[in-house]
């Protein structure tokens, strides 16, 4: 079923959600200012009332009183950003439209508007129309916030080994032969980012393509877009999406048909889970820098670390790096971070590694020597202030709170 065709979603895109359906009602042919059949323009009022709705599809009537003649209806994505803007930039848009004249009505209509996603929101745009200046009279009116229902799922997901940085999925779609595409964000996100509306979430996927396409010369989005569509029965692991998950934060899969040509052809399926929260350890660390010698050749320290955790068998993550990137992480410009954020974003996520790595390559057990330029070939400046970074590890993310043993490096030596 061919629901939404790119095309369409890059209006959306660009105008921040004109019309993204069709209408099936034919619309009343606008007459020219000299033809008689065209009453004087009196401002009058509306009724609207929703008589159907589906997934993918509302049948609307609209009375326009005996004052009204010719009006403009049309309906369009609910977005805060959108329908939450100024009267004249929506009917500018909305006029600017290809599809406008064909949105122009006349008397009582029945309106039928398919091509919806589920689980989204939508609102009938509505106006008077002055067809000697081809322009709004009068007010923009919006109708109440229409929510479609959730549509009939077409692809099911299966989350499976959840951890705190990871999860894996199944995705089987009904069509083996069609291809879709597969993503995960946070909830958080959907809820507030793409208020909480499939069609927005899919337009913000449209528009990603596109905006990536525009930073190289020569490349359509639909390049970019074909590059990420699956097809058939798939097994899939976050880690090869985001590297790492957020541990103790919920988040939502979602798959949907999407056609080589960009045309959405199933409602969205999501599974939202949550990844799980560390067990806490009260394991403390004992750290001493025991080697800073010179090295001649890359120009700067070669350091060691010795490392005595209070549990012989503790697992912890270690890293060296300079107190002032750390310092500024709490600077007034980003209040309210915390050391927990600090592990999250500028350690484990800097990794650039999946979670499956992060253990097996980061990670200490028991008392050792710590030595960064063997195993990351890491050097350090002279005359610099560094912190050496540890926390307890598991693979459901950090076990103890954030360790910083606090040194400065030696003036650079002087040349014998």
């Amino acid at each position: 079923m061919r629901i939404l065709t790119k095309a369409t979603l890059f209006v959306c895109s660009v105008f921040v959600a004109l019309t993204t359906v069709s209408c099936e009602q034919k619309p009343t042919p606008a007459p020219g200012p000299d033809e008689p059949d065209a009453k004087p323009l009196v401002e009058g009022t509306f009724v609207v009332k929703v008589d159907e709705l589906s997934a993918d599809s509302v049948t609307i009537t609209i009375t326009p009183s005996e004052e009204v003649d010719y009006y403009y209806a049309c309906l369009a994505s609910d977005t805060n950003k959108y329908l939450g803007g100024e009267d004249e930039v929506i009917v500018m848009d909305q006029l600017s439209n290809p599809n406008a004249e064909s949105m122009i009505f006349r008397g009582e209509q029945s309106l039928t508007f398919s091509g919806l996603i589920g689980h989204s929101n939508y609102r009938l745009l509505y106006f008077q129309y002055d067809s000697e200046k081809k322009q709004i009279f009068g007010k923009l009116h919006r109708s109440e916030r229409i929510t479609t229902p959730d549509g009939e799922e077409s692809i099911n997901i299966d989350v499976t080994d959840i951890t705190g940085l990871s999860a894996n999925f199944t995705i089987e779609p009904n069509d083996k032969s069609a291809s879709y595409y597969f993503w995960l964000d946070e909830v958080s996100d959907y809820e507030t980012t793409f208020e909480n509306s499939d069609n927005v979430l899919m337009q913000h996927d449209f528009a990603f393509w596109q905006y990536a396409a525009s930073l190289y010369e020569g490349v359509d989005w639909k390049e970019l877009m074909r590059q990420d569509l699956r097809s058939g029965d798939l097994e899939e692991s976050s880690d090869n999406l985001y590297n790492i998950l957020e541990w103790d934060t919920e988040y939502m899969a979602y798959a949907y048909g999407l056609d080589e040509e960009g045309n959405i052809t199933t409602q969205m399926t999501k599974r939202k889970f949550t990844t799980k929260k560390p067990e806490t350890k009260d394991t403390t660390f004992d750290v001493e820098v025991t080697k800073c010698e010179w090295d001649v050749a890359f120009n700067k320290y070669i350091l060691e670390a010795h490392v005595t955790p209070s549990d012989p068998d503790a697992v912890y993550f270690i890293t060296i790096t300079n107190m002032d990137w750390y310092e500024w992480f709490f600077t007034p410009n980003n209040t309210g971070r915390k050391d927990d954020a600090f592990i999250q974003y500028e350690i484990l996520r800097n990794t650039s590694r999946p979670s499956c790595d992060i253990v097996r390559l980061y990670c200490l057990v028991g008392e050792e020597v710590y030595k960064p330029y063997e195993l990351r070939s890491q050097h350090f400046m002279p005359n610099k202030r560094y912190g050496v970074f540890i926390f307890g590890m598991s693979e459901d993310g950090p076990t103890t709170p954030l360790f910083v043993e606090e040194f400065t490096t030696p003036d650079r030596p002087k040349e014998e």
